[in-house]
């Protein structure tokens, strides 16, 4: 059988989206368990989901080359 394989810079994305995907989920969660506070754990989630985003394409940006 032929093994498939993923270049570097997809495989990086495809975790960053995985990443992105869990932090949202978390963030959810504790937006539903403490809804006095969901507009606030919303903005520290959409600027942690942006930061992790970034570092993404930082990391898809290092290996590209590879």
């Amino acid at each position: 059988m032929a093994q498939m394989t993923i270049s570097a810079p997809v495989s990086e994305l495809a975790w960053g989206a995985l990443a992105l995907g869990v932090t949202a989920l978390v963030f959810w969660g504790a937006a539903w368990s403490y809804p006095q506070g969901r507009e606030d754990i919303w903005l520290v989630g959409a600027a942690t989901m942006v930061v992790i985003g970034a570092l993404c394409a930082r990391d898809a940006w290092r290996v590209r080359d590879e």
